[in-house]
């Protein structure tokens, strides 16, 4: 399927989703509390695309920094059941990366060097950049504990719109396919895996906010995806890993 049916089709999912979740637009008017809230949400996301646990053959993380720019923008509609509790649904758009560099020996990967590309263990310096951008439907169950405090928790589905992950490695050696293959010195060489990414991501949603002034309260949120970053075919990347981000930001409360 072509990626601009895959966009258009994941919209229309989306809305579909919203739909379903909220039937109806319009708060009763003999209501004391309305019964619908409507919220505009924006952030700066803070995490990594990370294995569970560190590989082996990750020896030394030299240098972790976030995404320069790596905003959150949300648009939140709750429909609330009673006093406290109610249903939330979004459309997100975020923005999830960092850069790393390491030390790595071993690691079955595959590079660009020359005009030639290269299959097996590396052992020398790996730098990576991901910036990717998602477009995410998150369903979350609302929990008003105060009127200053609400948490929330559920599930989000998101679908990649601009993948990037691509870097380098340098000062090191490639072994062709398996620790003992053939040996190739590697002064520096390249690497692009944007386009081997899943289009797909999915996994679980846990937010909190403080209402601290009128109609603005400050928001944390961490998601924690369970669907990894690569297809299982993938050999450039040879462990699974995972989007792991938490947020920091400010939510506006519209009044409608």
């Amino acid at each position: 399927m072509k990626p601009m049916t895959n966009k258009i089709l994941f919209l229309k999912q989306g809305a579909i989703i919203l739909l379903l979740c909220f039937p109806s637009l319009r708060a009763s008017a003999e209501n004391t509390a309305p019964s619908w809230e409507f919220k505009i949400n924006a952030g700066y996301n803070l995490g990594a695309t990370s294995p569970l646990s560190l590989p082996a053959e990750i020896r030394k993380i030299e240098k972790y920094s976030p995404s320069g720019i790596a905003p959150h923008f949300a648009l939140e509609a709750t429909r609330w059941l009673n006093e406290k509790w109610g249903i939330s649904a979004q459309m997100t758009l975020d923005h999830k990366g960092f850069t790393v560099r390491d030390e790595v020996k071993s690691l079955h990967t595959e590079i660009d060097m020359k005009d030639e590309k290269f299959t097996g263990n590396f052992t020398g310096k790996n730098t990576t950049e991901i910036r990717n951008v998602y477009l995410s439907l998150p369903v979350l169950a609302t929990r008003r504990i105060s009127d200053k405090w609400l948490v929330q928790a559920g599930f989000y589905l998101a679908y990649l719109y601009h993948p990037h992950f691509n870097g380098s490695v340098s000062g090191g050696s490639i072994r062709k396919d398996s620790p003992i293959g053939e040996k190739t010195l590697v002064d520096h060489a390249s690497f692009d895996f944007s386009k081997e990414q899943n289009a797909l991501d999915y996994g679980v949603l846990l937010a909190g906010e403080r209402v601290f002034y009128s109609n603005f309260a400050l928001r944390g949120q961490l998601s924690w995806g369970l669907k990894p970053l690569f297809p299982s075919g993938f050999t450039g990347i040879t462990f699974k890993m995972y989007n792991i981000y938490g947020l920091i930001g400010i939510s506006y409360r519209l009044n409608i």
